[in-house]
This record gives structure tokens, C-alpha cells and sequence, in this order.
């Protein structure tokens, strides 16, 4: 009979808590697969909040209320020197308040688990003995099932980053992302219409708050509104239609720095660099002299894959996986209003405004629930706590192509 590894209830409790501290610190979430572009790019650029309250607050300045004059007056020839001066109270900041979310997955293990990979449970304090070969079983058990956390957690937290947080995500056997629980994400905050809604406290449908709207366009012009079912733009429309687009968010003080785009759009742009007699703008691998510039697959090994291998003003443009995952979860959800195709799209974004904040020490921890006194089943979890925040919107950038 194999040997087992006897423990109690509260050694198997504790040694699954340990594994997955342990396990988070080693290996933790922002350690995240290149696939998953965006989720990378606010990790690595995240910023705790400190704060207590139910709000994280960004400060915004709307405003210099400049008193400047010019002073001396001149008039009939002569120069005055001594007319007054004014000086002027300023109110420059307000305050953009997001609320946190909190996310949770977990996983059990019931007795009869255990017992069934050789490790005894019982509540007898007394010493008891522990095979060599059991405590390999109970780390390839926790690893295994450490590690599908991870990953599960990644994967919902990255889609849910892209959504508007209305839209629910149901997965596997637990009820996923629930609408208008779940955090508010880039078409939240970078919309296809950004002219009403209410973002950070502040109403973007106000006369006088134009500031806090993103920049877009579907194919009807910078900044219009167009169709509620929008196509795009064709490939010989592209680049313009993008220059104007960076110009906008570059007048802003927020040149984009990263952007992301989805399958169709990346088509729509291959052909428009192609097409172009200034390639050597769009592309970065040197060709022939009968061909001095060529797009070039290989370097699509980059970043797992993600990496296009074009640029647009010196920006990589970085393919996102995510977004077609979401079109076949949700369809062609309408963005405030304007159903445009994640496959479709394409973000400029400024990541000096644009961040992640996760709640201070509440960052991916781990959770060890007690047991219930109605089964015989131990429970370990992770959670995490933050918000999806801007500082500045008119730097941001999102735009359509049709792909042909």
C-alpha cells in the first residue's frame, strides 16, 4: 500500500497559503505573457494609490487663468511707468475621481481530492508522518493549480481592461466579469463618441469640459460623429486620416506612445505603406536597392508575436490579440452608442496619462478563507483592487479602418 502523507486541517490551509504567496512574489501577475499587450504596457507602468478613500483621484489641469497685461501706457507719446498692475486668485486644478474595483478568483481542494493524491486530512494534532513522495504530490497538486489561477486571472482582467465595464465576460464555471461591477476599461475612458457620459466625475457633455473628450474617428472625419454602424476607412484614406488623428493628440501636449490595433485595421494599414512612395516611413527593414524598404514578417517574432513590424511616427504598432477575442465574446458592442468592430480599431495612446492603479497592498494578494463548517473543502484565492485612470484625455487617440 502506497505510503501517506497525513496532515491536519490547518497545515494543508496554511501550506496552500504559503505556496501561493510565495508563488505570487516569484511569479507574479505583471509578469504577463507578451500576447497581452495592453495588460503589459499598464503593468509595467502602474501606480499604486495610497489613498483611503472610495475614490482613486487624479488632479487635472483645465487651465492656466493667465492674468497676464501689459503695463505703461503710452498714449500722447509719453510713457507712464507707474500704472497699476492686477493680480487674480487661480483655480487650475480640479479633481477626476474614479472608483476601484475589486476582482477575485479562487480555487478548492476537497478532502476527497486529497486522499485521492495520496494526502490524509484529519484534525488530530498529534505528530503525524510525511512521505517524501506525498509532499511532492501536494507541490505538483498547488503548482498546477497556482498556476491556471494565474493565468485565468490574467486573461479576464486583461479583456475586462479593454471593456467599458458594462459588458459582462462569463467564463469557465464562475460568473466571470459582471457588467457594472466589473472595472472600467480603455473603451470607457478612449471612446467612439466621447461627447456624453460621465468620466472621473467629470460630464463630458458640458459646454466647457471639450478638454476631457478623446479624440476619434470612423471613417467621417476628426472629431464627427458619422453613422451609429460605421465602416471605415479604406486603405487610401488611412494615412491621412492618421496624421490628422496624431496631430490632434500631439497639440494636446500628449503625443501617443504607444498603439495598439486590431487585425483589420493592421491590414488596411500593410496596404496603405505599401502603396505609399514614402514606405521608408512605415516600415523598418531595409530591402533592396530596387526595393529600398520591405515589410518584413520576421520581425513579427518580437514581443511574442505581437510586433507588426510597421510603425507609425516612430511607434511600433503592436497587434492586439485580445481585441478579436472580445468580438467573439460580445459581437460589435456598441461603443457609446457606435457599433465599430475591435478588429476595426486602432488606439494612439499616451501611457504618461494613462495608468493602471492598483489599490497599495492590494495588489494580486493572496486569500486564505477559512473553511466551511458544512464540507470538508479548503479554499485559496487571490484579489485585487484599482482602477483604470486618465489625467488627460484630449492626448488619446482611436480610429477605424475597414481593412480593405
Amino acid at each position: 500500500m502506497a505510503t501517506q502523507t497525513a496532515l491536519n486541517a490547518n497545515d494543508i490551509a496554511q501550506l496552500g497559503f504559503v505556496a501561493l504567496e510565495n508563488f505570487l512574489k516569484n511569479k507574479p501577475i505583471d509578469q504577463v505573457a507578451s500576447e497581452r499587450p495592453l495588460l503589459k504596457a499598464l503593468m509595467a507602468k502602474k501606480k499604486p494609490w495610497g489613498g483611503g478613500n472610495q475614490n482613486i483621484v487624479e488632479q487635472i489641469r483645465t487651465d492656466y487663468d493667465s492674468n497676464f497685461e501689459w503695463f505703461g501706457d503710452t498714449t500722447g507719446g509719453t510713457v507712464n511707468r507707474s500704472s497699476a498692475v492686477t493680480y487674480n486668485t487661480r483655480d487650475t486644478v480640479k479633481q477626476a475621481s474614479y472608483p476601484w474595483n475589486s476582482a477575485h478568483d479562487g480555487f478548492q481542494f476537497s478532502e476527497d481530492f486529497l486522499l485521492g493524491n495520496g494526502i490524509l486530512i484529519n484534525d488530530s494534532q498529534s505528530p503525524r508522518n510525511s512521505s517524501a513522495a506525498g509532499l511532492v504530490q501536494l507541490t505538483n497538486v498547488f503548482n498546477e493549480a497556482m498556476e491556471v489561477l494565474r493565468l485565468g486571472f490574467e486573461k479576464i482582467l486583461d479583456q475586462s481592461l479593454h471593456l467599458s465595464g458594462a459588458v459582462a465576460i462569463t467564463t469557465g464555471t464562475g460568473t466571470g466579469s459582471l457588467a457594472n461591477k466589473a472595472i472600467n476599461g480603455l473603451d470607457f475612458l478612449v471612446n467612439f463618441d466621447p461627447r456624453t457620459g460621465n468620466v472621473g466625475g467629470i460630464n463630458r457633455a458640458t459646454a466647457g469640459n471639450e478638454y476631457w473628450r478623446n479624440n476619434w474617428d470612423t471613417g467621417s472625419g476628426l472629431n464627427t460623429h458619422g453613422t451609429t454602424s460605421p465602416t471605415g476607412y479604406a486603405h487610401a484614406d488611412l494615412l491621412t486620416a492618421m496624421h490628422d488623428m496624431w496631430r490632434k493628440c500631439q497639440r494636446n501636449g500628449g503625443t501617443p506612445n504607444f498603439i495598439l490595433a486590431g487585425t483589420d485595421f493592421i491590414k488596411g494599414y500593410e496596404l496603405a505603406a505599401t502603396a505609399s512612395t514614402a514606405l521608408s516611413r512605415y516600415a523598418v527593414q531595409p530591402g533592396t536597392s530596387s526595393a529600398p524598404w520591405n515589410l518584413d514578417p520576421s520581425l513579427e517574432i518580437k514581443e511574442g508575436g505581437t510586433f507588426t513590424g510597421l510603425y507609425f511616427q516612430g511607434v511600433p504598432i503592436m497587434w492586439d490579440p485580445v481585441f478579436e477575442d472580445i468580438d467573439a465574446i460580445t459581437g460589435s458592442t456598441p461603443s457609446n452608442g457606435t457599433s465599430v468592430l475591435w478588429s476595426k480599431r486602432c488606439y494612439m495612446l499616451n501611457l504618461n496619462h494613462l495608468s493602471l492603479r492598483p489599490i497599495q497592498d492590494n495588489d494580486m494578494i493572496a486569500r486564505k478563507p477559512p473553511r466551511e463548517h458544512t464540507s470538508y473543502n479548503y479554499y485559496w484565492g487571490m484579489t485585487w483592487r484599482g482602477s483604470l485612470t486618465a489625467n488627460r484625455m484630449n492626448c488619446h487617440g482611436c480610429i477605424m479602418a475597414s481593412g480593405a
